[in-house]
């Protein structure tokens, strides 16, 4: 870890403790409204609690992976999903993070967002957090270093144990020992660190910091086995299986799928088709992270008809019969049930 990202760890640190000791007690967002069980004849109350099917305890916020963003234009990464949320209640954020970089940086970043933005405009002392892809492991990062403000940590397609994809393009596409391994490494980063700050521009203005290879190390299997023993909570007990649901009062959970093509006029999914047959080796996968790397806390399905880009409802909704949108309703509504 560099000097500049130990004082950005300790400043952060520092800033929470001081947030978190003038919320000792759990609150509720501004504009919740709790579960209620209506009489069969309260027409008020049941419509009161359909219109809040998806108010969650605490607000939810969604985490884009890499390459992610909010909106660019008119492209929503989590296309149509945070309207359909608040429709029903719920009171939901969406962070720009840096495009290219690694999980705990990320994770920072997120942190500061919670602490500056989520917080102090939903008055809760708490979040949901629910990350697509790398999101994952950086909500998970979250959760382990400052779990007094995570409620919950839920993985969409989340490359929780590793990318086959990431691990062919630092091991297999060219190996290490070939000469020109170095020059394609800068390459490679050059490009997308590139690419990153454009995205990050075009999204929020901002400027992050770039670090393409750090990004693409935390995603290959050796990258996220370091990530997983330093935070390893909600980690299944085997390589295909579950993991706890509750860990240290905070709940995990998880879900993935294993689609090609689901939408013929989505040019997306001929990428994640071609990628997942060209590099997974026969393991069932969604394109760009295997079914069983996506598995985290408690599994509740790792085998939709959805590639890794549907996940998040990319690209402008095409994912087929089945609908991403209804996962992340489904979800809501399951953790408003549970008072998170």
């Amino acid at each position: 870890m560099t000097f500049k990202r130990i004082l950005t760890s300790i400043f952060s640190t520092l800033t929470l403790t001081i947030f978190i000791s003038t919320t000792v007690n759990a609150t509720a967002h501004d504009d919740y409204v709790s579960v209620e069980n209506c009489e069969w004849w309260d027409i008020g109350c049941h419509l009161t609690q359909d219109n809040n099917r998806y108010n969650t305890k605490y607000p939810i916020v969604l985490v884009h992976g890499v390459s992610g963003f909010d909106e660019i234009l008119f492209v929503e990464y989590f296309h149509g999903i945070p309207s359909e949320l608040r429709d029903g209640g719920a009171k939901v954020y969406i962070p720009n993070l840096s495009s290219w970089d690694g999980v705990e940086v990320r994770g920072e970043q997120l942190i500061a967002y919670i602490q500056s933005h989520v917080l102090p405009n939903s008055g809760a002392s708490k979040v949901n957090l629910i990350g697509h892809s790398m999101g994952s492991p950086t909500s998970r990062y979250v959760a382990a270093v400052y779990p007094d403000v995570v409620a919950s940590v839920t993985s969409a397609n989340g490359a929780n144990s590793g990318s086959h994809f990431a691990d062919f393009m630092l091991y297999a596409l060219l190996p290490e020992e070939n000469p020109l391994y170095a020059s394609y490494i800068g390459f490679f980063e050059g490009l997308l660190s590139t690419v990153g700050t454009i995205l990050d521009f075009l999204a929020s203005g901002e400027s992050f910091s770039q670090d393409s290879m750090q990004a693409t190390y935390d995603l290959s299997t050796p990258g996220s086995m370091e990530i997983n023993a330093k935070y390893p909570d909600g980690q299944p007990t085997t390589s295909c299986g579950s993991g706890a649901e509750t860990v240290n009062g905070i709940n995990y959970y998880s879900w993935g799928g294993i689609g090609g093509i689901t939408n013929i006029l989505d040019p997306l999914d001929y990428a994640m088709t071609f990628i997942g047959i060209a590099t997974a080796d026969g393991e069932e996968t969604d394109g760009l992270v295997g079914r069983c790397q996506q598995r985290w806390g408690k599994v509740l399905r790792d085998d939709y008809n959805l590639n890794h880009t549907d996940g998040s409802n990319l690209l402008f909704g095409m994912t087929g019969f089945t609908d991403a949108k209804d996962i992340y309703q489904s979800h809501s509504n399951r953790l408003r049930e549970k008072s998170l």
